[in-house]
């Protein structure tokens, strides 16, 4: 897919959901495909080496996975879709996560460090940045990196 043809992509399914009724049936189904149009365009525009995208929704079910979760974490994008922070926690950080969730959305923005479990188990260590109610409101992205120990 081109650049173009993303940008045209994401704009079509941003019209969708503008012309959709909040409570339609449909309209989270309309959010989620904006979502995912939106992340298709980041990733050919403005995607660092490194680092993956993660958007969830106001449930903080991941609605969105961004393809660098592949190298990161040796996930699948899809095999996080429908999962939480907390599936992809440290025990000791996910113990929190409802009341992190809650201060993020709260305050609209985060910046920091967290650690994420890969697939096989061990932990690493992310840098990350969040901001509420984007690309979308109801939606919520993180952009993460793992975290360099020379930085």
């Amino acid at each position: 897919m081109t650049m173009s043809e993303a940008h045209a992509a994401w704009r079509a399914a941003e019209r969708r959901w503008e012309d959709t009724r909040i409570d339609a049936p449909d309209f989270r189904a309309a959010g989620i495909e904006v979502v995912s149009a939106w992340l298709r365009y980041q990733e050919l525009v403005d995607h660092e080496p490194g680092s993956f995208v993660l958007v969830a929704d106001d449930d903080h079910t991941y609605v969105a996975v961004g393809s660098g979760v592949k190298d990161a974490l040796d996930y699948e994008p899809e095999d996080l879709l429908g999962r939480g922070i907390e599936d992809i926690s440290p025990p000791d950080l996910a113990v929190g996560t409802l009341d992190a969730w809650g201060r993020f959305l709260a305050d609209g923005r985060q910046d920091g460090e967290y650690r994420l479990l890969a697939r096989d188990g061990h932990e690493v260590p992310m840098r990350f940045q969040a901001r509420a109610h984007h690309p979308i409101p109801g939606f919520h992205t993180s952009r993460l990196w793992p975290d360099q120990p020379d930085r």
